[in-house]
């Protein structure tokens, strides 16, 4: 080998990695065959009929995430062996904060790009968006997120009249759930709004619909739930928070958003509707229902919980440029300041 092949001599000795000195790393810092710590965004999950592989003596498909740390940059995280176990719960946590330990840095030998794989010493947590380590890293997200949007006003959005995506600071007035009971059509809330009736709106604000396409299921005369015949054979039913029009003022303007159902989810920090029963301590009488009723008290509160809004706004107008149409969605938003 010395006479053959010299300049192997010259290589410098590799120092073996040790598992107690992994650290976090920043995706666009990664190396080659060293196992890191990441904090990561999972905003895909690509299941892969024809890459299987064995895996104590069964036939397994491959399991890809696409994740980022920076918006719009993405990287892909390989789910191997144990780690394939994870698909069902990172598929209802899409678009989360993850934690992903122990992973394996290694170089795509057809498109040359690093990917990160999954070990068997890996693990996985899912972050609650008050979690420290949530905070920080949305932190740095939310720079990248907001770098390519414009920071704008009502007042001159509305006098723009252009469709698009801008963020602006307003003060939350109200929001309205469109509810389906003989009582009442909707359910507001504003700063007037107790915590206590808060808390009790909550049974009213959540529904029951198909898992698939997200309609509301009606009941029949024995409280069954009937099927989504535009589903079928697909006969899952899942528990969804109501859509809601949120009204903000802006200075002298005010406009209506809608905040759609996953949007609703994420205000009250990411607790699930089928949760809001149940506590969170076995030893405290706590529920998360109380949790979530807090936080909606917070952002309603006259100067309450101050928060920028990344709204999508569409625009429909006559050939004198007079808006016949005006539509404003909610895509986003960020309690920590946005500059």
């Amino acid at each position: 080998m010395s006479s053959a092949h010299p300049h192997l001599k010259g290589l410098p000795q590799r120092q073996p990695q040790k598992a107690s000195r992994t650290e976090f790393v920043e995706l666009e810092q990664l190396q080659p065959d060293v196992l890191v710590h990441v904090t990561l965004r999972v905003v895909g999950i690509t299941v892969l009929t024809e890459a299987l592989y064995n895996y104590r003596g069964q036939r397994q498909r491959k399991v890809v995430l696409t994740v980022e740390q920076t918006q719009g940059q993405h990287h892909v995280l390989v789910l191997w062996g144990p780690g394939a176990a994870w698909y069902p719960q990172l598929q209802r946590k899409k678009d989360y904060i993850w934690e992903f330990k122990y992973l394996l840095v290694q170089r795509n030998c057809m498109s040359e790009n690093l990917e990160l794989h999954t070990t068997p010493w890996s693990s996985c947590e899912c972050l609650f968006d008050d979690d420290k380590r949530a905070v920080q890293f949305k932190a740095k997200f939310q720079k990248s997120a907001t770098s390519l949007v414009k920071m704008s006003d009502l007042a001159t959005h509305l006098e723009e009249k252009r469709s698009g995506v801008v963020l602006i600071k307003p003060q939350i007035l109200e929001l309205n759930f469109p509810v389906t009971t003989a009582q009442k059509s909707q359910i507001t809330l504003s700063a007037h709004s107790s915590l206590q009736s808060i808390f009790s709106s909550l049974p009213n604000i959540i529904y029951t619909g198909c898992a698939k396409c997200g309609v509301e299921l009606e009941t029949d005369e024995n409280k069954i739930y009937k099927q989504c015949f535009s589903c079928l054979p697909f006969t899952m039913k899942k528990t969804y928070y109501r859509p809601a029009l949120m009204t903000v003022v802006d200075g002298s303007q005010k406009v209506y958003i809608h905040v759609g159902s996953e949007l609703i989810e994420k205000i009250l920090l990411n607790i699930s509707p089928g949760w809001l029963n149940r506590v969170i301590v076995p030893s405290s009488d706590i529920t998360y229902g109380m949790v979530a009723a807090d936080v909606l008290h917070a952002w309603l509160a006259v100067g309450g919980t101050p928060c920028t809004l990344e709204i999508q706004s569409l625009f429909v107008l006559d050939e004198n440029s007079y808006p016949l149409q005006q539509d404003f969605y909610l895509l986003d938003f960020y309690t920590e300041n946005v500059k």
